[in-house]
């Protein structure tokens, strides 16, 4: 067996094109993923995930929190000479009359997220502020890694309540601190919590009367146990990280539970304040806020002061709002469903739509799938980036040229076919979706004819080369309307047109809707038509329609191995052929069945025209005219047709006499049929029909 790569692009190497094409995008994928790429994209796509779900269930902020801000309100009234707060950093004395007041009012808790790491110029005032402290018997005050990672505690941490590490988990690609590290331990093995989670401990132990402080916190693989009885999920199970479900910084100001620290430090502003926020029982944070003051963080919602990490750790711990990473091994259950439905959809699709199908998957998977369960949980979801970019694009390329391949096979077939039916019925075949049986069936559709009123003589006009041209043009544009209303034009027969509405596919009463109104705009054509037409010199041109609806055979026929013809026999066909020829006994040009307009008689206006008997057959049928789309129809149109109905009714009775007033005055009008209805009348008139007449005629020619 001789290898050629041409066989690969062949309609038989599509599936080996389709895996080869796999391989090269995992290799590239691969290459790609050793250079970050992915860990980057599958950070931002991170971060996408978690802003929406911060911003689509926003955590209610716990009534026991307080926030004192060194504000600008601060700074700006700071050197008044009434207050003299002096500029920020304060001297320590300061603070002692905010603890004092915060005290007095009730707090459980004064936390600063200031670092006091070095003795101030003023060593009088540290001492007092030392002293206040130790007084106080409930403050924390953080500490922090050095840049050369000594741990560096506060001046004070002989005499604070508790202390808690800073050290936000900044991410390295987005920048942005999602959540914490709950504990550490020092070089000597000294063990410190975050200094959320000490803020939490120490009013644990304030608030309850209890020793939590001494006590070390630990982790298991799902939850850090803060406190006996208080545990906390981790992000996601053997990560030592707790994620923070934000709150906006201004929620917190709508919410009064922002005050600034020049109104507590002033005594008279405190006693206001009393009135209006409650402080008793509160976990109280000292941070920094000013403008200028560089203590600020990215989050999900923007850009925050650091206090506020700090303030909405707690708020999340102390709401019970957690929020987690989507389960590792669901998300590689989930991704081997997807696998699973892709691959279905690689066998049982083709073309474009296994395309579509496969970004309708992926979007539901990569979109839809995170969107429901970023609003319906806490949880966050977080697939490998790299996997799903090889499945995407992977699937996405290959389909692509299975379907570039599978269409060339098509034309070529397509092409062939040609040579042996009709373009679309080979379309039809190639597709598969019009359940053609080429053998023959019957099958209920709708049948059309149509034919130029007088073309014989109208051709005698027209040298060769015109008349041609002419018939180029007519037939071309009525056949387009026909194929943009889902019809088949079947056969040319000169001037004529044979087409059918539900040879192929699903049959229905649409069928016989879609011709109607192929119909009614071929009418419309024609119009435009004979005004290019009058411009050239040539006269205006009339062509005349017959539609039926009912069951006919339909197949190939014609001579096996030498030119067949798809086409449609039985009375259906040969009734539509002469409904097209009785126009001109009522100067019609849309005549229809009764099976027409039974389907129709709600989307067109038509009018009874008569009850027929065609040559060669006994059964009598009623015919309509076709006249107009249901909200088409002129006013003058309407009145004419009243009167011509009341026409009818009185000659179906035989009262000839007052039906002939009725179509004298439509035939005024201008109305064809009631010249027939008329000549009729005055027939029956002189000589009166049987006395068993039921109104029906005798078609003597085709």
């Amino acid at each position: 067996m001789h290898f050629n790569i041409k066989n690969i692009f062949s309609l038989e190497g599509k599936n080996i094109l389709s895996v080869g094409l796999s391989l090269i995008i995992l290799i590239l994928v691969v290459i790609l993923s050793s250079t970050g790429v992915f860990y980057i994209l599958d950070k931002k796509i991170q971060n996408t995930y978690y802003t929406i779900k911060n911003k689509a269930k926003q955590s209610k902020i716990n009534d026991n929190i307080l926030i004192v801000e060194i504000d600008d309100k601060t700074l700006e009234q700071g050197n008044n000479s009434n207050i003299k707060l002096g500029r920020f950093p304060f001297d320590r004395k300061a603070y002692i009359p905010v603890i004092e007041h915060l005290n007095d009012a009730g707090a459980t808790l004064i936390a600063f997220d200031i670092i006091f790491a070095e003795e101030s110029l003023k060593k009088e005032s540290d001492t007092a502020f030392r002293a206040s402290i130790q007084q106080a018997g409930n403050i924390l005050i953080g500490s922090y890694f050095s840049k050369n990672g000594i741990f560096q505690k506060s001046i004070f941490s002989d005499v604070i309540k508790a202390t808690g590490y800073y050290s936000p988990d900044i991410d390295d690609v987005n920048h942005v601190v999602y959540g914490i590290t709950p504990f550490t331990k020092t070089k000597k093995g000294e063990y410190f919590d975050h200094f959320s989670l000490a803020v939490l401990k120490t009013y644990y132990s304030l608030f309850y009367k209890r020793d939590f402080i001494t006590k070390e916190s630990f982790v298991d693989d799902n939850f850090y146990h803060l406190i006996p009885n208080k545990k906390i999920p981790l992000a996601r199970s053997g990560e030592k990280e707790i994620l923070i479900n934000y709150i906006k910084y201004s929620d917190f100001q709508k919410e009064k539970k922002t005050v600034s620290f020049i109104d507590v430090y002033d005594s008279k502003k405190f006693e206001e304040l009393k009135n209006h926020i409650d402080f008793k029982d509160k976990i109280i944070l000292i941070g920094a806020t000013a403008t200028g003051i560089k203590d600020v963080f990215y989050t999900p919602n923007g850009i925050d002061y650091g206090v506020y990490t700090h303030v909405n750790m707690i708020n999340t711990i102390l709401n019970k709002n957690y929020l987690r990473y989507f389960d590792t091994k669901l998300e590689w259950v989930l991704i081997f469903l997807l696998i699973i439905v892709s691959v279905y959809f690689n066998l049982s699709r083709s073309g474009y739509i296994l395309i579509l199908s496969n970004i309708a998957v992926f979007s539901l998977f990569i979109i839809i799938f995170p969107f429901i369960v970023i609003h319906t949980t806490n949880l966050i979801i977080n697939f490998p980036i790299e996997l799903i970019f090889s499945l995407i694009f992977s699937l996405i390329f290959s389909n692509i040229a299975k379907y570039l391949i599978e269409n060339k096979h098509k034309m070529k077939l397509n092409k062939a076919l040609g040579e042996y039916v009709s373009t679309d019925i080979a379309s039809e075949i190639l597709s598969g979706a019009g359940k053609i049986n080429l053998n023959g069936e019957k099958k209920c559709i709708a049948i059309f004819f149509s034919d130029i009123e007088g073309f014989t003589s109208i051709s005698e006009k027209f040298t060769a080369e015109k008349l041609v041209a002419f018939l180029r043009e007519y037939l071309g544009g009525m056949s387009n309307v026909i194929l943009d209303e889902k019809g088949f034009v079947n056969k040319y027969e000169g001037d004529a047109i044979m087409a059918l509405w539900g040879a192929f596919g699903d049959a229905g009463p649409q069928d016989s809707y879609n011709a109607c109104k192929s119909a009614l705009l071929q009418q419309e054509l024609l119009g435009k038509l004979n005004k290019k037409w009058n411009k050239e010199g040539f006269s205006e041109i009339k062509a005349r329609i017959g539609i039926h609806s009912g069951e006919a055979i339909i197949g190939n026929i014609g001579a096996i191995g030498r030119k067949m013809e798809f086409t449609a026999l039985g009375d259906s066909v040969n009734l539509a052929s002469r409904l097209e020829g009785v126009n001109k006994y009522y100067g019609t040009y849309i005549c229809v069945s009764e099976a027409v307009f039974l389907e129709n008689k709600d989307n067109f206006y038509f009018r009874y025209l008569d009850k027929i008997k065609v040559k060669g057959k006994n059964k009598p049928v009623v015919i309509y005219e076709l006249l107009s789309e249901k909200e088409k129809l002129s006013d003058e149109k309407k009145t004419v047709i009243k009167e011509y109905t009341k026409g009818i009714t009185l000659y179906l009775k035989k009262d000839f006499k007052q039906a002939l007033s009725f179509f004298e005055k439509c035939e005024k009008l201008g109305d064809k049929p009631s010249i027939t209805y008329k000549n009729r009348c005055e027939t029956y008139m002189k000589v009166s029909p049987e006395e068993n007449w039921d109104g029906i005629w005798v078609m003597s020619e085709k």
